[in-house]
C-alpha cells in the first residue's frame, strides 16, 4: 500500500509476517532531534515481524534531512505551549494513522528516541487512553513543562525506558527520575540502563523485543 497524503509527511512498513486479521499491532515512530523519518523504522528488522510501522517526520526542518518535533529553547525544560503543540501534532497525526491504515486502534504503541521519546512519553502520560504502550529510548519525562497527568489513566499502563549510563546529551539521572515518576504513578514499567551514550544497541533493541513479544 502507498504511503497517503497526511498531516506528517512518513513512511509505512507492513508487516513481515502475513495473517488475516483486517488491522494490526502498530508502532508508531517518533525520531529524535536533528534526525528524519528514515532512522528509526529501520530497526523494525530486529523487533517482532507483526507489527505494522507507520515513522512519520519531525515538523521544524533544522537543515538537510533533519527535524525536530518542537524547538529547543533549554535544553531539558521544553517549552510548555511548544511541547503542547507537538502533542497536539502527534494526536491529529494518529487519528489520521487509523482512519486510513490497518491500525489496530488498541495495540498502537508510540516509539521513540531522544526527544521522540520526550514527546512519547509526554503524550501518552497526557492521553493514556489512546495508545497501548510507550517504548521510551534515551528520553525523559519533562517535568517542568506543566504537563497535565491522566493519573487514572496511567495505572498499570506499559512502557518501557531504556538508557546508556554514558550518555552525555540527557544524563542517566533525568531517566531514574522518569522511572521513579512512572514508578508513583503506577505505571507497568520495565526499566534498563545499559553501558552506552546517547544511542541504542544490540542490548538495548533485545530487551524492547522481549517486551514487545509479551505484549501481542
Amino acid at each position: 500500500m502507498p504511503t497517503k497524503n497526511l498531516s506528517l509527511q512518513h513512511l509505512i512498513k507492513f508487516p513481515a509476517s502475513v495473517t488475516p486479521d483486517p488491522v494490526h499491532p502498530a508502532i508508531l515512530a517518533l525520531h529524535g532531534r536533528g534526525s528524519n523519518e528514515r532512522d528509526l523504522i529501520a530497526l523494525a528488522e530486529y523487533l517482532p515481524k507483526n507489527l505494522l510501522w507507520i515513522s512519520p517526520r519531525g515538523t521544524y526542518d533544522l537543515g538537510p534531512d533533519s527535524y525536530e518535533w518542537f524547538q529547543i529553547t533549554q535544553v531539558g525544560k521544553p517549552d510548555p505551549a511548544r511541547l503542547a503543540n507537538a502533542l497536539n501534532t502527534i494526536d491529529r497525526f494518529i487519528d489520521e494513522v487509523i482512519a486510513n491504515y490497518p491500525v489496530d486502534k488498541n495495540k498502537l504503541y508510540l516509539l521513540g528516541f531522544s526527544q521522540g521519546s520526550i514527546v512519547s512519553m509526554s503524550y501518552a502520560l497526557t492521553h493514556p487512553w489512546r495508545i497501548a504502550g510507550v517504548i521510551a529510548q534515551s528520553g525523559y519525562i519533562p517535568h517542568e513543562s506543566g504537563l497535565q497527568i491522566d493519573e487514572a489513566g496511567i495505572k498499570q499502563k506499559p512502557f518501557i525506558l531504556t538508557h546508556g549510563v554514558q550518555d552525555p546529551l540527557l544524563p542517566v539521572d533525568w531517566a531514574r527520575r522518569s522511572r521513579d515518576t512512572l514508578q508513583k504513578l503506577d505505571a507497568d514499567l520495565e526499566y534498563h540502563e545499559f553501558n552506552m551514550g546517547h544511542t541504542v544497541s544490540m542490548e538495548s533493541i533485545a530487551v524492547i523485543n522481549s517486551w514487545l513479544e509479551n505484549k501481542n
